[in-house]
């Protein structure tokens, strides 16, 4: 279930090239589907935690990258023969390395809380940057 939403992030294309077209977004939740469980649980923790209230995944193909935000959460092999490498961040971490404008900030909080229920990935197309939810649980799915 693809849902993205719009954002006018232009610094993303320079930072976040692990989304290069809409079918690697497509693949991604496929790929993830078995995982979503551990990432909510990973996602619910920085909540609980009090780390922040806006938990935000960054997946990546190839090897670890040290430049890539957010701590590494999973590695995720495909059929396909590459891997997701699966970080988890925070709206304050990608503010403070300003991958999110300031001026996204309030706009990205109201799309978030429509979407409290589900994963958060920046998306990176030739569409331009963008939020994309994948449902938490895949109980049922």
């Amino acid at each position: 279930m693809l849902k993205a939403v719009t954002g006018n992030a232009c610094d993303w294309h320079r930072k976040l090239k692990n989304m290069s077209n809409e079918k690697n977004w497509v693949q991604l939740q496929t790929d993830i589907h078995s995982y979503r469980d551990a990432l909510a649980e990973a996602a619910d923790t920085v909540v609980d935690e009090g780390v922040s209230n806006y938990p935000i995944f960054f997946a990546f193909m190839g090897e670890a990258n040290e430049q890539a935000p957010g701590i590494a959460v999973t590695k995720i092999p495909t059929k396909r023969g590459i891997t997701w490498q699966v970080n988890l961040s925070t709206l304050e971490e990608l503010v403070a390395k300003t991958v999110i404008p300031t001026e996204k900030i309030d706009p990205f909080r109201e799309v978030y809380k429509k979407n409290h229920s589900e994963l958060c990935f920046p998306i990176v197309d030739e569409e331009g940057a963008r939020f994309g939810f994948v449902p938490k649980s895949s109980a049922g799915n």
